[in-house]
């Protein structure tokens, strides 16, 4: 190439264009005195900032510093450069660009270079022409200016954007980060990975310096706390929208922390300093999600949380209705058709808003569940209803076939999808409830949804007044003997808020243990979202069933109970609340 550099004129252009045939290398360029043209193809770009990159061969032999505006490229990348050569004040050739176009992309790993070798000795310098390159003072090797290199030593920091690194070689080298790239005082040693470049010093000669792109901090050791378990609804439906959250992390340095959802298959959540996120899935089937939290000056530093088992149903949701939070009568005032010890005194209980379902859980409903494997699946159940189940081999409900003689009338009868699942324990009731992201209502619940018109309990659902025809009970002659009724059979029967056969059909399960003299005990937080007692033996019944022949059950203060692993017959079933 030397020969290029002596032929003038016409010779210059023919030899320059062989070579641009041949392929112009980064030596080549940096040989050409200032003002002369260049080409280069494909090379690595080792640093990018705004208005300037830095280039290196692939083999690594050299490096050179390009200022372009609006360049659009990045580390990695295989560039195109076109422009003239020409030398700053720190004596660092560079090239003014006239266009530079990502070829290709691509990754590159830096050099492992000591201090006291960054920047290295001069190559072909010529300080009239300035073809070559100055080394950098103090330095010793090969030049490097221009390669992506790593180093490290103590670090001191000067400003915002600039510190200096000791290894200890006798040479401290300034390094210069981006301004809004986080440095903390705190740091004692560190790693850097940048662009080798240089600096005019005070005295004239130039001094090592490295573009920053990364730091590492080795000491003080920076660690991020393990972020707490994912908290949200572990049972949603199909394209339903769920916001999940964690307890958060935290930076043994004070950094920032940032997180992402993980949801157990596609796209994680955009990470971001909210410590919660919403997500929806596409399919059915089991997910675990979790979630990483990182340092947001260090990425590298993470840490990520335990799982949380959740199960996508199918979009096939249970219709619900709202209950607004408020007051309301509680029990018998003495004055209805009938009156049991258990249902006195009367009481005000105050509620918070919930959601109860409008029909009893229905057969098709509950078949779900046991196609979504809740039969096998532990964290449905209680510890108790898990070991009744186990221990009794139980895979579904009794009663669960379609055709049921139960005694005339009807004799034989036909279990449809749409009747209530019947025959079912206060243990398999709970875990549905679970799977379906709810719970069984509370007595209080319960009762509230089937009488309160907003000023005073009705004593049936539709009213005060006993009609055999709104409820499926022994004598009506919809559904008379012994026979479920598909659900919502019955709609001139709807309690105040809609909810339908809340008298009649199947006995429910509440949530609650059940006392007799419970109403007469106030309970530890008042008539507040009362829980029912702490223990018990049996579990609350209310609504009467089928096969009740007295009109007093289907009363909405009537309380029964039996232990939770009872089905009697196929006459106990239950509604979800949320």
């Amino acid at each position: 190439m030397k020969v290029c550099i002596g032929v003038l004129g016409a010779g210059l252009l023919l030899v320059v264009s062989a070579c641009a045939a041949a392929g112009m290398t980064i030596s080549d360029a940096k040989l050409l005195p200032d003002g002369s043209a260049v080409s280069l193809m494909a090379k690595v770009v080792t640093y990018a900032a705004a208005d300037v990159f830095y280039i290196e061969e692939s083999l690594r032999t050299c490096g050179i510093r390009v200022e372009k505006t609006a360049h659009g490229l990045a580390v990695g990348d295989r560039a195109d450069v076109t422009g003239t050569i020409s030398t700053n004040a720190a004596k660092e050739r560079f090239i003014a660009a006239t266009s530079a176009a990502k070829n290709a992309s691509g990754t590159i790993a830096p050099i492992g270079v000591r201090n006291g070798a960054l920047g290295g000795g001069d190559w072909h310098y010529d300080s009239g022409t300035h073809a070559g390159q100055k080394g950098v003072s103090g330095s010793l090797g090969l030049n490097t200016i221009g390669l992506l290199v790593e180093t490290w030593g103590r670090f001191e920091q000067i400003d915002g954007t600039t510190f200096t690194l000791d290894d200890g070689s006798g040479l401290d080298v300034k390094c210069t980060v981006t301004r809004g790239f986080y440095l903390d005082p705190v740091w004692e040693y560190v790693g850097v990975v940048g662009a080798s470049s240089m600096y005019e010093s005070q005295g004239s000669l130039p001094l090592p310096c490295v573009l920053v792109r990364d730091v590492r901090v080795f000491l003080p050791v920076e660690t991020v706390s393990t972020p707490g378990t994912p908290d949200g609804y572990q049972f949603p439906y199909v394209n339903s929208l769920e916001i999940y959250s964690t307890t958060g992390s935290t930076s043994s340095l004070g950094h920032t922390i940032e997180y992402s959802f993980d949801w157990g298959g596609g796209a994680p959540s955009p990470w971001s300093a909210s410590t919660s996120a919403s997500h929806s899935w596409s399919t059915a089937g089991s997910k675990t999600v979790t979630v990483t939290a990182r340092c947001q000056t260090h990425p590298s530093i993470s840490a990520t949380s335990p799982g949380l088992s959740v199960y996508v149903q199918d979009a096939n949701p249970i219709e619900m209705i709202y209950i607004p939070a408020g007051s309301f009568l509680m029990g018998n005032n003495g004055n209805e058709p009938d009156c049991w010890p258990d249902e006195l005194p009367q009481h005000s209980v105050h509620l918070s808003g919930y959601w109860i379902s409008k029909y009893e859980v229905s057969r098709g409903e509950y078949q779900q569940f046991m196609d979504a494997g809740g039969y096998m699946t532990n964290a449905y159940w209680s510890y108790d209803g898990w070991a009744w189940k186990t221990a009794n081999g139980r895979t579904q409900p009794n009663y669960w076939a379609e055709w049921q003689y139960w005694s005339t009338p009807p004799g034989l009868f036909r279990q449809t999808p749409s009747h209530p699942a019947a025959g079912v324990t206060y243990y398999e009731a709970e875990a549905f409830c679970n799977w379906a992201g709810g719970h069984l209502p509370t007595e209080a619940q319960c009762e509230k949804a089937a009488r309160w018109t907003g000023i005073h309990p009705n004593v049936y659902p539709w009213g005060d007044t006993w009609d055999p025809e709104k409820c499926n009970y022994f004598y009506d002659s919809l559904y008379p003997g012994y026979q479920t009724a598909p659900v919502g059979s019955y709609p001139s029967g709807a309690s105040p808020y809609g909810c339908q056969d809340m008298a009649g059909n199947v006995w429910e399960w509440c949530m609650d243990w059940f006392y007799e003299n419970y109403y007469s005990q106030t309970p530890p937080g008042g008539w507040s979202d009362p829980q029912g007692p702490s223990s018990g033996s049996d579990r609350v019944l209310r609504g009467g069933s089928w096969y009740n022949s007295q009109v007093t059950c289907c009363r909405c203060a009537f309380r029964t109970s039996y232990a939770p692993n009872s089905t009697f017959w196929g006459s106990f079933g239950f509604r979800l609340a949320r």
